[in-house]
């Protein structure tokens, strides 16, 4: 099996290149830690499997469109996804962008290889606590307010300007956000804009 990667961790990229070189039904034939180089590598050879990170650097392409791009530009290509973000939400907007399977960095190097394995026979790959189908996960409603927050918080505003404008103390935003997260499952203001799209989709099927 033909495989690529691409992470912008140097020591995570090496890591797996080393583990993976250990299997001998794997060749490696190419690592990169940016996606320009990735996408042109791709475009010049034929690779069975793209393991990638799908959060990238500040300044490189979005994780969930690149993996909509490789879905569409490589239809037979298995898309593995291997990440440290790995809440419910995630794994499934992952999903639903193209990628055959998912390893969480937190678990053993081992479960890649058996990952990949799974992927090329046509079977998906999820952690055991991820998603186990192809449905979102129920999710709390977010009331008025909150959605509120979440949209100025995805426009860049920090929790202080939000209660500026809307003249609300910044512990009622805190608390606000806070709660938004929670009925979200996510954790992060990273997270929160991993998952732009899908979260204003959300916000779109409330109004």
């Amino acid at each position: 099996m033909r495989v690529a990667l691409l992470d912008d961790h140097a020591l995570v990229l090496k890591g797996l290149v080393a583990h993976l070189e250990k299997a001998p039904s794997i060749t490696i034939v190419g690592s990169h830690s940016s996606s320009r180089p990735f996408r042109a590598m791709l475009a010049t050879m034929p690779v069975d499997v793209a393991i990638i990170d799908y959060s990238l650097a500040l300044d490189d392409i979005d994780g969930i469109a690149l993996i909509k791009q490789l879905r569409a530009a490589y239809p037979r290509m298995k898309i593995l996804v291997v990440s440290a973000h790995d809440q419910g939400l995630v794994i499934h907007s992952l999903r639903q962008a193209g990628a055959d399977g998912f390893v969480a960095k937190s678990q053993e190097p081992d479960d890649v290889i058996r990952a990949i394995d799974a992927i090329m026979t046509g079977r998906g790959f999820l952690p055991q606590r991820g998603v186990e189908s192809d449905e979102p996960p129920a999710l709390v409603p977010l009331s008025p307010r909150e959605w509120e927050v979440i949209r100025q918080l995805l426009e860049g505003l920090t929790v202080g300007q939000i209660a500026t404008r809307s003249g609300r103390s910044l512990k009622t935003i805190s608390t606000q956000k806070s709660a938004a997260f929670r009925k979200l499952r996510i954790s992060s203001d990273n997270e929160l804009y991993l998952l732009r799209d899908y979260i204003l989709a959300l916000d779109g099927g409330s109004a």
